[in-house]
């Protein structure tokens, strides 16, 4: 079991910890166009990017790979029905407090007493269902980082690096709720068969 799942505390230090990144990212993004707006809209060369060859064809190669990505996940999934697997979900009609509760109930492994097992299976089955989703987010870090490349200017590869943080970001958390929902099914066979 994973002990960062059983320990409240560690797991409060983490969200905390998270809300400092991104309050520094968020800082530093404003700052940027604080002093963006302080210089005047001088020509700094912020936003002139010379590409070497290599960048270039690279950044080409990289948007092309990341699209076809993006929309053979698009395919897929609509193909297989899974971007509509949570259409008729019970959970549509709960509040977003409760399912966060219902979330967190699922990330940690402890249902509370008295919860509705079928909703902590239904949430615990959409987090094992999420999965498609590292394909298409996979797509989009491609894309921006073949964006980045060819713009090649300090301002393009700043955001860049950002969005390759946040999808990134993206991705581990899907693949971690992913299993986290896997483990309450296999822990939980009696919610698990409820429907």
């Amino acid at each position: 079991m994973d002990m960062a799942a059983t320990d409240p505390g560690r797991t409060a230090r983490g969200q905390r910890r998270l809300r400092l990144i991104l309050f520094l990212l968020l800082t530093a993004v404003v700052g940027g166009l604080a002093v963006g707006v302080a210089m005047g809209g001088e020509n700094t060369g912020i936003f002139d990017g010379d590409p070497p060859g290599w960048a270039t064809n690279l950044g080409r190669v990289l948007v092309v790979l990341g699209i076809v990505l993006e929309v053979a996940a698009i395919v897929w999934a609509v193909r297989t029905g899974r971007h509509r697997a949570a259409r008729r979900s019970p959970l549509l009609s709960v509040s977003w407090s409760h399912r966060r509760r219902l979330g967190r109930q699922v990330r940690r492994g402890t249902p509370e007493v008295g919860e509705d097992p079928a909703l902590l299976a239904e949430t615990a089955r959409q987090y094992s269902g999420q999965r498609w989703f590292v394909p298409l987010v996979a797509g989009l870090a491609m894309t921006s980082v073949g964006q980045a490349l060819l713009g090649f200017a300090p301002f393009f590869v700043v955001i860049g690096g950002l969005l390759v943080l946040i999808w990134v970001v993206l991705i581990v958390s899907v693949l971690r709720n992913a299993r986290r929902g896997e483990a309450f099914l296999r822990n939980h066979p009696d919610l698990s068969q409820q429907r």
